[in-house]
């Protein structure tokens, strides 16, 4: 039994049906919804709070989408000109990838689309439940270099272990094929589409590495990626009145079979300076991050500082 969960739930997945399925009809209410962009420590929170005893935690939902991107209508994504060929990129991709999935697979991702992250959105979102939202913004290159060892599958039509490719290898497909404007869109494409909650709109205190948006049916909760554990307890706990909560990691790139060749690619990639501005100058990096930690982060990609040192 997965220790994350409490004993009455024999997995994570009956738990997550009984959520979205049966929990709305029994009158449980305001959930507590993990909504981020993937690769932001966001399974550690997520099963950490299902270890959690205090019963404000009994409905815990996550989700990277409601509905997936290659369905979406680019029309009715509001995001300035300049994002937007990103986001048709995006869709594209997402299309080609799900048509490359074997017929299982294919249905596999089709059912939990449908019958969870689907059902989140019409069993709380929609009927209009107070929500309690947490999500995590990280910096877009570490965030896209973890994203893509997580799904390497969709670039080299292979899992990791079946594919025996060297470093140099992985830093040349990351760095020609890698779809890396996710980061940067998503806020856009997800939080405000759906939630109707335009995060950038709310002042970010980039010294503190958290912040909060509340109204009248939505609160949401700001976390920086790279936030000590203790500090994100102490926030969580506050944001969700909860007299104690503890953080454990799962779900660690540095601890999966990719490992070794994730820390080596980490070290000793290089990224172009043009790709370095599309992502620092946008605006999710400039809400996020002060123009010294841009320039710190510049210069730990561009190979300016040792990060080990």
């Amino acid at each position: 039994m997965p220790r994350h969960l409490k004993k009455r739930w024999i997995n994570r997945q009956t738990y997550e049906y009984f959520a979205v399925n049966i929990a709305p009809y029994l009158g449980w209410r305001d959930p507590i919804l993990i909504y981020q962009m993937g690769k932001v420590a966001s399974s550690s929170i997520r099963n950490s709070l299902f270890r959690c005893p205090d019963p404000r935690t009994r409905l815990v939902l996550m989700s990277h989408e409601f509905f997936p991107i290659r369905h979406r209508d680019p029309d009715r994504i509001q995001i300035e000109p300049e994002y937007r060929t990103h986001i048709l990129r995006e869709i594209e991709h997402d299309k080609r990838v799900f048509q490359g999935f074997t017929l299982r697979k294919r249905l596999g991702w089709r059912l939990r689309e449908k019958f969870y992250a689907e059902r989140i959105y019409r069993s709380y979102v929609k009927r209009g439940d107070r929500l309690r939202v947490i999500t995590l913004v990280r910096e877009p290159v570490a965030n896209n270099i973890s994203m893509f060892f997580q799904v390497i599958d969709h670039y080299t039509g292979m899992l990791f272990e079946e594919s025996m490719l060297d470093v140099d290898t992985l830093i040349r497909i990351f760095l020609e094929r890698y779809m890396h404007w996710r980061p940067i869109v998503w806020l856009d494409a997800e939080l405000k589409t759906t939630l109707g909650v335009d995060i950038y709109r709310s002042p970010f205190t980039r010294d503190l590495g958290y912040g909060t948006i509340s109204g009248d049916r939505v609160n949401i909760l700001i976390l920086r990626h790279d936030l000590d554990d203790r500090t994100k307890e102490r926030v969580i706990a506050d944001f969700l009145d909860l007299d104690e909560f503890e953080i454990v990691r799962s779900n660690v790139a540095s601890e999966k079979n990719y490992g070794r060749q994730y820390e080596e690619f980490m070290q000793r990639i290089r990224i172009p300076p043009d790709l370095l501005d599309q992502m620092y100058n946008s605006k999710y990096a400039r809400h996020f991050y002060s123009s010294v930690e841009i320039e710190q982060l510049r210069a730990r990609w561009s190979g300016g500082f040792d990060p080990t040192g």
